[in-house]
């Protein structure tokens, strides 16, 4: 094994040793080194308190961060550093590496006195064991997120959980109800786009159902449609698996089936309908993703692609095109990679459907790119022209769908005076207002 610190990282540490301190580079860094991986971030503890450490740095750009301003953060974007003091009374590098998560993360290493590892840790490394760095569930209990930790950590290094781990993580699942919302939403964000996520979702079930109790009814949920031959639940892990890691579309393949118990019903030949099971489950989407305090715009993405996860096409042109604005053209690549993760994690049998879903993608690019579709966005008024028209403010939404419909039709071009002649005589119910169009402008 081969430790070299980047010059500026080590810079860093010799500032702090040369005014008496210890520094080292701890946890993550050090772990990585042990695995061939090159570190993204460097994590350095000593037992100066963070405020002598600014001024002894009084020639960088420090700024505080982490939670109550815990950490001395370094700007520098190729080698990002966080200093913090040891987490312990004693206030040694003995106990802090003690109060540390895993094994594999209580390690520690300078230059000076080498690679420091007072457990397991490198062993457990080399042998792809995470397990938890104490006797006892105290890893657990003093912060419950370390247990959806130890499982993306499982996931994103290809390393097993002893069985004495995972055991404690069952018993102490119950605590992930009071981790802060944000923590977890950032470790599920993790997990799902590692490369198996859907296995350790479906192995480590009951412990994520304390964090998504929504999940529950797809297990063992029979969805009686020849089309599929899956449960609910492996319906959505296959489809999980199926679709590239990225979190806007891991997030949609969890949910996109979540709402088909709540809207469980049986056609005439016996066999299930879920009727308006994409709207249904984009609303309860909306709400778990809410709760997890997922940023608006990803809560707006997703909720889009398993509205119409399951959205038949129509072979209405001007249908086609105000789905087209409704569902955002943007957006056509993504809810295409969707629909065959979800074609994929049905009954092959079936293949019919996949060729009706590349004939729906390339009917969608075809409507893209004729001139006569227009985006809403794009019409050549706005709300201001018809306010000055003398249109009431509740009533611009209105007028401005009657208008984009024309427009699609063919029966308006989009100009702005044909528009605004448009609007004088079809739409505004005593004709134009000279007088009102005078005073606004």
């Amino acid at each position: 094994m081969n430790i070299v610190i980047p010059k500026p990282v080590n810079e860093v540490l010799n500032v702090i040793n040369d005014k008496g301190y210890e520094a080292y580079i701890i946890g993550g860094a050090v772990r990585n080194w042990i695995m061939g991986i090159k570190p993204s971030n460097y994590d350095i503890s000593t037992n100066a308190d963070l405020e002598s450490i600014r001024k002894i740095l009084k020639d960088y750009n420090t700024f505080y961060c982490g939670e109550n301003n815990c950490r001395l953060g370094i700007v520098n974007t190729k080698f990002p550093m966080e200093i913090s003091k040891y987490r312990t009374p004693e206030n040694t590098l003995e106990s802090d590496l003690a109060s540390r998560d895993f094994t594999m993360n209580a390690l520690a290493y300078s230059d000076e006195d080498g690679l420091i590892d007072y457990n397991t840790g490198v062993s457990d490394i080399n042998n792809k064991i995470i397990k938890i760095n104490s006797d006892q569930d105290e890893v657990f209990t003093d912060d419950p997120l370390r247990i959806l930790r130890a499982i993306r950590l499982s996931a994103e290094y290809g390393m097993r959980i002893d069985q004495e781990t995972q055991s404690y993580m069952f018993d102490d699942r119950d605590l992930l109800s009071n981790c802060a919302a944000e923590r977890v939403r950032d470790e599920l964000s993790k997990l799902l786009v590692t490369p198996r996520c859907e296995f350790y979702i479906k192995k480590y079930l009951d412990i994520f159902l304390e964090i998504i109790p929504e999940l529950a009814l797809l297990e063992n949920f029979n969805q009686n449609e020849p089309h599929h031959i899956y449960d609910a639940l492996n319906h959505t892990l296959v489809s999980i698996k199926s679709v590239e890691p990225r979190l806007d579309l891991r997030l949609t393949m969890l949910f996109h089936d979540i709402a088909k118990p709540f809207t469980y019903s049986k056609k005439n030949d016996g066999t299930a309908l879920y009727k308006d099971h994409g709207k249904k489950g984009a609303d309860m989407a909306r709400e778990i993703m809410n709760r997890l305090k997922f940023n608006k715009k990803l809560i707006q993405k997703v909720t889009k692609l398993i509205e119409f996860h399951d959205y038949k096409l129509p072979d209405n042109e001007m249908k086609i095109k105000q789905f087209l604005n409704k569902f955002g053209p943007e957006n056509i690549e993504d809810l295409y990679k969707v629909k065959l993760a979800n074609y994929y994690a049905k009954n092959p049998a079936y293949a019919s459907e996949l060729t009706n879903i590349n004939k729906e993608y390339e009917k969608l690019k075809l409507s893209t790119r004729k001139s006569s579709f227009i985006k809403k966005n794009e019409l050549k008024v706005n709300g201001k022209d018809l306010l000055d028209l003398g249109i009431e403010q509740d009533d611009i939404g209105n007028v401005l769908d009657k208008i984009y419909n024309e427009v699609l039709l063919g029966n308006l071009k989009n100009n702005h005076d044909k528009i605004i002649n448009y609007i004088i005589n079809k739409v505004l119910p005593h004709g134009y207002d000279e007088q009102l169009f005078k005073e606004n402008i």
